[in-house]
């Protein structure tokens, strides 16, 4: 019984200690977003080609970031210039790498489609993290160009028979999708 009542005060320390840490750690995920969702938020949304990736410590060196330049194709919303330099928390300098979780990965050469809201100090970011980079591929058969990512039922917030809807494995013309998020435009 006495070990009973000594043990008791460190149990109930442990469970609030992981209690507290479950729900510090939910808090740090990133917000699913529907398409509509990542264009009402963001200040531009473009597609174009990602021409240089180069990434840099801070001025305290305390965070990696990697700059990604876009040359723009078209604006949907906003408009940042001929090439857009999307500022991604994490990167590699030397033999360092700072992953940050949520980012995507940028690659030169890929076409892309970006969801950017500006922050106070000037840095154009991605909306929603990783959801906020889409990738457009050319489809080998249609020769149609398609995003990777939102396809038609697949949408972040839809239900779609259990598969998780933070993969968003569909695929949609870019046409359709552009004039998706024009709509989006005018609500």
């Amino acid at each position: 019984m006495k070990n009973l009542k000594k043990s008791l005060p460190l149990t109930c320390l442990l469970v609030t200690g992981f209690l507290f840490f479950r729900i510090t750690e939910s808090n740090a995920q990133v917000k699913e977003m529907s398409a509509q969702d990542l264009t009402k938020e963001s200040s531009a949304v473009f597609y174009g080609k990602c021409s240089k990736i180069r990434s840099e410590w801070n001025q305290n060196k305390s965070i990696i970031y990697t700059y990604v330049t876009v040359v723009t194709e078209e604006y949907i919303k906003g408009n940042l210039g001929k090439e857009a330099v999307i500022t991604v928390p994490g990167g590699k300098v030397g033999d360092i790498v700072y992953e940050v979780s949520d980012m995507p990965i940028f690659i030169e050469g890929e076409d892309v489609m970006a969801f950017v809201r500006t922050n106070a100090t000037g840095k154009n970011l991605l909306t929603g993290g990783f959801q906020g980079k889409l990738k457009i591929e050319t489809d080998k058969t249609t020769g149609k160009r398609m995003v990777s990512g939102f396809g038609p039922g697949i949408q972040a917030g839809e239900q779609n028979q259990g598969i998780d809807q933070n993969l968003r494995p569909g695929k949609e013309k870019l046409e359709d999708f552009i004039a998706k998020v024009k709509g989006y435009l005018k609500n």
